[in-house]
């Protein structure tokens, strides 16, 4: 079939997404295939009609850019937000036009990619062409944010063509249609709870939808549109770093429609745009998958910096990840480059160390178990011994991709395989008292989860164990001594692989008090960091038994 002109860069961009000619994740292809099928289809309740995608395609033409270079000229949408509103509007109820058959809508995309432009767009068609008394809001995390997409509205409608400017009402913070006292476009905000109870919305844009955790909001204003004839509820946002959200169940259950995991009605539409989970982030072939706009409203140069960034400094992957490919990412972040610890390969200093401590890290009994070894040369020269216990049959627990590391560890023997489904922990605590008959150990740290019993036996030899609790509070301080020495190549030790493993496998969590905790990536349950906890811990006790100098002054650590 054949299309207008207005219509066809949204057939043509489809077309080329789903036959692979323009580079898009997985998601997205399968948008745009659903797409043209839906276009296709003649045994459906819904049929497409051009002239309904038309018409907010024209009432675009009327809208001017507010604000950068393109102020003051009219608004040119890109191919993909043409089908888009294609999506949306085109697709009608086959016994009544009037009916337009998408309800629930999200455009999935990173920062800089037109959102806000488009949902001004779309609010203020809805104000003028959605139902009688239309009620428009916008929400999002705050007040400041919800009048992010309301402001430009209202801008565009004072830079509008005359004859568009015309058809509204402009008050500081309502919109109304002229002729129709019981319009309104307004800004909610979800923290003082005037969320939406009692109204009765047509329309509601959900602005970083991602970021919402309280889903409240979201549930009354879509419950209000019960008695609506054409109710449009649309998620414009990017990847936050939470999933515990109304928006990422609605997200999830997207993408189940589009792969046909789940009963269609068709009444969602939606793009999501990222990379896909193999794709290398650092290759600026591919960011294009996730940036619609790159090259327009985004420019290669500036995602190129970013990524730059990203490489360098750990903290600033997951933003990247997060903001510029869209993809969904733990809140904690990366704790460190690991290339520090990889330069800090050495062999064990042959003098006699100022202090020896060991830290223990017992896991559930099928799990892996963690001892450090700690000696301490000067205030800032260490090195750092481990030792781990698996049971042999907890083996088949580990993903076939992390078994060649787990077995390089044994043939290494940095790792002990325990016979049995559970721990030997009389492997553990004869290690550690062998440990302690080599050297004078000045203070062994211990996490009391499953330790009771090993510790009765290490105090009842009359060794000198301490517990360290797991807390923010207590692990904060010796986390960031660690850090520091990490990164000035101070912590030395054998390279092990196994233990260069688990300190990648770290990531670090800040409160708002600027404590940190390091602990696993949460999206990998099999990763491991047992080794680095145990590191941290005798760290502890280093920091609870100063250096002495040899005028027996106590050094003063900044942290």
């Amino acid at each position: 079939m054949s299309y207008s002109s207005l219509l066809n860069p949204a057939f043509e961009y489809a077309t080329a997404v789903s036959k692979g000619e323009i580079s898009a994740c997985e998601d997205v292809k399968l948008a745009c295939q659903r797409f043209l099928d839906m276009a296709e289809r003649e045994d459906a309740p819904y049929e497409f009609v051009p002239a309904k995608a038309e018409h907010i395609l024209k009432f675009v033409r009327f809208c001017k850019h507010i604000k950068g270079p393109e102020a003051g000229k009219p608004i040119e949408l890109q191919p993909f937000q043409i089908m888009f509103l294609a999506g949306v509007y085109g697709f009608r109820n086959r016994k009544d036009h009037s009916e337009r058959w998408v309800t629930d809508v999200i455009l999935f995309v990173p920062r800089k990619s037109g959102k806000t432009t488009l949902a001004s767009i779309i609010s203020l068609y809805e104000l003028q062409f959605g139902d009688a008394g239309a009620e428009v809001f916008t929400l999002a995390t705050n007040r400041e944010q919800a009048s992010i997409c309301f402001d430009s509205s209202r801008a565009i409608v004072e830079h509008a063509h005359p004859d568009l400017a015309k058809r509204f009402t402009v008050f500081r913070n309502e919109l109304k249609k002229v002729g129709d006292t019981t319009s309104t476009y307004r800004a909610l905000s979800r923290d003082t709870k005037k969320t939406g109870d009692g109204k009765n919305p047509s329309c509601a844009m959900v602005d970083e939808a991602a970021q919402i955790v309280e889903r409240n909001s979201i549930e009354v204003l879509h419950s209000g549109m019960g008695a609506r004839k054409n109710p449009l509820r649309m998620y414009l946002t990017t990847a936050s770093f939470t999933k515990e959200t109304k928006f990422f169940e609605d997200y999830s259950h997207f993408r189940q429609i589009l792969r046909g995991a789940v009963a269609d009605s068709y009444r969602w539409f939606g793009l999501l745009y990222s990379i896909d989970p193999g794709d290398n982030w650092q290759d600026p072939s591919i960011w294009n998958k996730a940036n619609p706009m790159l090259g327009v409203s985004v420019t290669t140069d500036h995602i190129k910096h970013m990524a730059d960034e990203a490489g360098a400094k750990p903290a600033s992957l997951n933003e990247f990840l997060c903001k510029q490919l869209n993809i969904y990412v733990s809140a904690n972040v990366a704790w460190l480059d690991r290339r520090y610890w990889d330069e800090s390969i050495g062999d064990m200093p042959t003098e006699e160390p100022e202090a020896v401590f060991i830290a223990f890290d017992l896991a559930y009994s099928r799990d892996l178990n963690a001892v450090c070894t700690l000696f301490r040369y000067t205030e800032e020269d260490y090195y750092a011994q481990f030792q781990f216990f698996l049971p042999e049959d907890s083996m088949d627990l580990v993903p076939n991709h992390y078994k060649p590391i787990y077995y390089q560890a044994a043939d290494s023997g940095i790792l002990k395989f325990t016979q049995g489904n559970v721990t030997d922990l009389n492997e553990v605590e004869t290690y550690i008292k062998d440990v302690s008959q080599k050297y004078n150990i000045k203070e062994i740290g211990f996490d009391p989860y499953n330790a009771n019993s090993l510790v009765a036996n290490l105090y009842n030899d009359a060794l000198p164990v301490k517990k360290i609790g797991q807390g923010m509070a207590m692990l904060s301080s010796p986390s960031k001594f660690l850090e520091q020495l990490i990164m000035k190549r101070a912590v030395k030790h054998d390279g092990n692989p196994f233990v260069g493993w688990q300190l990648g496998n770290c990531e670090v969590y800040t409160d708002v008090n600027g404590n940190i905790k390091v602990r696993k990536n949460e999206a990998d349950p099999s990763a491991k960091v047992d080794g680095i906890i145990s590191l941290i811990m005798a760290m502890h006790c280093s920091l609870d038994n100063p250096f002495l100098t040899e005028s027996l002054g106590f050094r003063t650590f900044e942290l």
